[in-house]
């Protein structure tokens, strides 16, 4: 039987199956891009190392069941005509008597190389995976497995001290230990020697790994948090405690109630809270940060070239997009351009914002108009781009919202009335009446923006239009000035060169 995936995908996947202590899972990214874009995300719990403490030997069952699921993964494979191809092992795996027996028979069975990752090869995969999302990350980071749990100090992006310990859920869950007491005891046991942590104090945690991230979503479902999203989804210290100790008090009946948290990922909650609470008592960080990216996406941005890797992941993420779905191919570049004197004194941070807006600013062109804000706004605000916060999501959604006259008192906008103050309102608002005012006066023809000029004069905003060029003549267009003008608290009129 012949089977074809999509000519659109057609040499341009890279696969990397995770072979884990608690899970296999196959992720398809399509690139070369400087932020992985996933096509296909599968996971089987086949929990390979369970009881690897007392028998010292991968969980045989576990061993069936991920022999099973990498010859549906690696079929798969074959059937996307994917040309890169990464199996990656973890703690489990290198730990265990009969790894290299393991390893051999995935060989024998489907012409892989299974490359088995040292614990500082795991740690570093890890911090990859988060620093091509937040490249000057500068904290503590922590990834939990199922049979690990790496710690890697970042300093502005580069490397410092790592250690790799045996705290994955699997083994804090260990039946020897049955109460948050005695699972806290065992934590503290293998975090106290390592003294560098406490270099950490006062930087941010990130939090790494499938079982901290249904923590954050446990917290967002506490605080009915307005996005869920979970990459730098950021908690001050303090109120993580708070979160956690409640967290401990819920009966398992509360914890099937919360949504997106699968009752085998219900199984190590405890031993995820419990590493949490301990980590963020005893390092004392600033914040806690919770990672939507790993290991997977390191070992994806590694295979990317030096070009790649330097890129900016926001704008280049924007820019793939717009190439894909886009109609007027990189006219945001000429509209970022042509509004940036309305905006002389912004951050280079608001900057960038806004230059990702302008990219975007079309996103919503292909549904109907009575919907596109909304289904900008929604687009913008989930991008899945790593490294953003949500504060900064926030702005560029509200930017895009507001560029088809979204209404910010709707009840979709509420992500926008949690995250924005009113300087922020104020700021999206003026990007938003720019950006229908450059839609107004070019509608997406490249080049004609070119022919005008905007200037901040004398208390006045000035749109400078060609002699004789009727084609920038109407009401539309003298009605949009006038707006942008009164967010900038000014008047406005038009000029003819």
């Amino acid at each position: 039987m012949t089977h074809q995936f999509g000519s659109a995908h057609k040499g341009s996947l890279t696969a990397i199956v995770d072979i884990g202590s608690n899970t296999v899972r196959l992720v398809v990214f399509h690139g070369p891009a400087r932020i992985p874009l996933p096509v296909f995300n599968e996971k089987v719990q086949c929990r390979l190392g369970l009881g690897i403490d007392q028998s010292g030997c991968l969980n045989p069952e576990g061993v069936s069941l991920a022999l099973e699921t990498l010859n549906r993964f690696m079929k798969l494979v074959e059937v996307m005509e994917v040309d890169n191809v990464s199996l990656l092992a973890t703690a489990a795996v290198r730990e265990a008597r009969d790894g290299p027996h393991f390893v051999q028979k995935v060989k024998d069975l489907f012409n892989a190389d299974v490359q088995v990752l040292s614990g500082e090869e795991e740690a570093k995969l890890a911090a990859f995976g988060v620093l091509s999302g937040l490249p000057d990350a500068d904290g503590l980071l922590g990834d939990m497995g199922g049979a690990s749990f790496d710690l890697v100090a970042l300093d502005q992006g580069r490397f410092s001290q790592h250690d790799t310990t045996p705290l994955g859920h699997l083994r804090i869950l260990d039946e020897k230990r049955k109460t948050v007491t005695q699972m806290r005891d065992f934590i503290h046991e293998h975090l106290k020697p390592l003294s560098w942590t406490n270099q950490m104090k006062g930087r941010p945690f990130y939090a790494v790994g499938g079982s901290l991230r249904a923590v954050a979503r446990l917290f967002m479902h506490r605080l009915d948090y307005p996005l869920h999203v979970i990459d730098n989804f950021t908690l001050p210290t303090d109120q993580a405690l708070n979160l956690l100790d409640q967290l401990v008090q819920m009966t398992p009946e509360e914890f099937m109630q919360v949504p997106d948290v699968s009752k085998k990922r219900q199984e190590t909650l405890a031993a995820a809270i419990a590493l949490l609470q301990e980590v963020l008592e005893t390092i004392k960080p600033s914040c806690l940060v919770f990672s939507g990216y790993s290991m997977r996406e390191g070992q994806f941005f590694l295979s990317l070239d030096e070009d790649q890797k330097a890129k900016d992941p926001l704008i280049s993420s924007c820019i793939n997009l717009v190439e894909r779905e886009g109609r007027f191919g990189q006219q945001g570049e000429e509209v970022f351009h042509w509004m940036t004197p309305l905006f002389a004194n912004e951050s280079d941070k608001h900057k960038k914002l806004r230059h990702a807006a302008c990219l975007l600013h079309d996103i919503a062109w292909a549904e109907h108009p009575d919907y596109r804000a909304d289904h900008g706004f929604l687009r913008v605000l989930r991008l899945p781009v790593a490294g953003l916060s949500h504060h900064d999501r926030a702005l560029m959604a509200a930017c895009v919202y507001s560029r088809y006259k979204g209404n910010f008192n709707a009840r979709i906008a509420k992500p926008l009335r949690t995250f924005l103050d009113n300087d922020d309102a104020i700021w999206t608002k003026t990007v938003g009446a720019a950006l229908r005012l450059a839609h107004t006066l070019a509608s997406g023809a490249p080049h004609l923006l070119e022919d005008t000029h905007l200037e901040i004069r004398g208390g006045e905003l000035i749109l400078s239009l060609p002699e004789g060029e009727d084609i920038f003549i109407g009401e539309a267009v003298a009605r949009r000035v006038q707006t942008v003008a009164k967010h900038l608290n000014l008047s406005g009129r038009l000029e003819h060169d």
